[in-house]
């Protein structure tokens, strides 16, 4: 079901909509097509015989009673989104919807002098209410910065004590630290795992290569293991990636990039020889999680959409009326 609110919001989004297309926009929230037509039919009698909906051949407009009508409904809409969110105990922990409103309210308020006059009689919160709503957030920002700098110490503590680390890298940035590697992991040979691949040890990753398989696993001398990676280059784009052991380090290599696993001091000593690749520098925007300011009649922010408890103007999909030619 429909809102008559969120028909004329649509006419007035889409500035010349044919009855048909609006029609495609509201019919699924109907359980059939003859429902939504009746629906449909019934509102823009109305809207059109109040000067809300003007009719210009096949195309449909909204009116300025029907914009000033439209107004009044989506300020009362702000004002009550305003109202329950106040009314929320844990605003203080997810503040953005009311940041987000109150923005939307006090930036057409400068455009609109009658939302704020609405706004000051129908608020049922004072600034002090906003205050108190401030204040949680603040304690809550207190808590997290401590809870931040115990997490990083723990962390640095977790690095000391040799706990198990990662590190992915472009493929090409770890050939050159094979030798250190193979130094550092101790290990005798190389394990590939191709479990994973399908056809298995018959894969054209594993053709070839002078060693024959044990089990599950392939087992390569050390100086093999430059001429095994070069080989990922020239697989297939479907090709999912294979694992393989050096010792207590565990490799998962893909055709670009590899994932590095193992002692922590060792991944993070292999980590910082790795060359620092030059980043882009993003273009100026606005500070991720601001939200954006719209300007009047543009499509209403989450949770503001109109919704069948409008109130009365929302037409019900049980009461099929006869269907009315869109062209009258």
């Amino acid at each position: 079901m429909t809102s008559k609110t969120s028909i004329l919001l649509i006419i007035q989004q889409n500035p010349g909509i044919d009855y048909q297309s609006l029609l495609s926009k509201i019919a699924p929230n109907y359980a059939n097509l003859n429902s939504s037509r009746a629906a449909l039919s019934r509102v823009l009698k109305d809207a059109v015989s109040f000067g809300m909906v003007s009719r210009q051949g096949h195309q449909l407009f909204l009116t300025d009673k029907g914009m000033a009508g439209l107004k009044v409904k989506m300020h009362d809409k702000l004002v009550l989104k305003l109202n329950q969110l106040m009314r929320v105990r844990s605003v203080s922990s997810n503040p953005d919807p009311l940041v987000q409103n109150l923005s939307v309210l006090l930036e057409r308020g400068k455009m609109d002098a009658r939302l704020l006059d609405n706004a000051r009689a129908s608020v049922n919160f004072s600034v002090n209410d906003v205050e108190k709503v401030h204040g949680g957030l603040q304690e809550n920002i207190r808590h997290l910065q401590y809870v931040e700098k115990t997490l990083s110490s723990q962390i640095h503590s977790l690095r000391e004590q040799n706990f198990p680390s990662s590190h992915s890298a472009p493929l090409a940035d770890w050939l050159p630290l094979l030798p250190r590697l193979v130094e550092l992991s101790t290990a005798e040979d190389v394990q590939v795992d191709h479990s994973t691949l399908p056809g298995g040890a018959d894969h054209p990753l594993m053709n070839g290569l002078p060693f024959p398989p044990k089990g599950n696993r392939l087992s390569l001398p050390h100086s093999h293991l430059s001429e095994f990676l070069s080989r990922l280059s020239g697989q297939e784009a479907t090709f999912t990636g294979v694992r393989a052991f050096l010792g207590l380090i565990t490799l998962d290599l893909d055709r670009d990039t590899a994932t590095i696993r193992g002692p922590g001091m060792i991944i993070e000593k292999l980590a910082g020889e790795i060359p620092a690749r030059e980043e882009s520098i993003p273009s100026a925007t606005s500070p991720p999680g601001i939200p954006s300011i719209p300007t009047p009649f543009e499509p209403p922010e989450p949770g503001m959409e109109p919704s069948p408890e409008d109130g009365d103007d929302a037409p019900s999909d049980d009461e099929p009326e006869p269907e009315i030619d869109p062209e009258e």
